[in-house]
């Protein structure tokens, strides 16, 4: 692979995509108020899937997603119960993390979701709760699962992201450190002076559509602000 094409891969970045639960009903006992509170997860879903790197916007996302995964194991019938609680336990889990990292999931320790265990019982809960919704609601409970989306968290734990300027499927292994620790190694691996990585990682908007394509005419104003200039960036883009 190329310096250039390098360069590119490791600025194509997108946030990651997050499986939300919501919904309200009166008593979670009955089929009909399950489908109610599955049609509002929807909502959870659109506003979670419009967040940038924000920081106080991710915050307002995760709040929201959190008052309703609370709720998810009072809300489920008896029949789903306990995956929902495993579901709600570990959707939990990655709500933390962030939390943690004050809200940039970038710097989020997002290593457990490599926990082979906590993936299989997660699998198993979350493939419960659809098989149980689409039987009585006409529908899977995660609409996640039919979106076409470029990015999201693998089943090995590693976020891949593809753009129309990224040939190659792009790993950040969720094992090897939070996100911007793994994108700061990568720009210094092209060539760049860890300071310079820093700063680009600190100040890239990993929100713009732009750059998550890898567009470099939308990040020069920060390469400029690092330091780095036309010549230097050519120089870098030149093996």
């Amino acid at each position: 692979m190329s310096r250039q094409h390098k360069l590119m891969a490791a600025l194509a970045v997108v946030p990651l995509v997050f499986a939300a639960c919501g919904g309200s009903s009166s008593d979670g006992s009955t089929a009909d108020s399950w489908c109610d509170f599955a049609d509002e997860a929807d909502v959870v879903d659109e506003i979670l899937s419009s967040l940038g790197a924000d920081s106080s916007d991710v915050e307002a996302g995760i709040t929201q997603m959190e008052l309703f995964v609370q709720r998810l194991p009072d809300e489920a019938p008896d029949e789903i119960k306990e995956p929902a609680k495993k579901f709600s336990e570990g959707t939990q889990m990655l709500i933390d993390a962030i939390r943690a990292a004050d809200y940039n999931v970038f710097d989020a320790d997002l290593g457990f979701m490599q926990d082979s265990t906590l993936e299989a019982d997660l699998d198993v809960a979350s493939e419960k709760l659809d098989a149980y919704t689409e039987t009585n609601c006409g529908r899977s409970f995660s609409r996640g699962d039919d979106t076409d989306t470029d990015a999201g968290v693998a089943g090995d734990g590693s976020v891949g992201t593809s753009g129309d300027a990224v040939d190659d499927f792009v790993d950040f292994n969720l094992g090897d450190g939070t996100i911007r620790e793994q994108l700061v190694a990568q720009f210094v691996s092209i060539g760049m002076a860890n300071e310079e990585a820093e700063c680009i990682a600190d100040n890239l908007n990993f929100g713009d559509p732009a750059v998550q394509s890898g567009d470099i005419g939308a990040m020069l104003g920060v390469f400029e602000e690092c330091g780095i200039g036309l010549d230097r960036l050519a120089e870098l883009g030149g093996g």
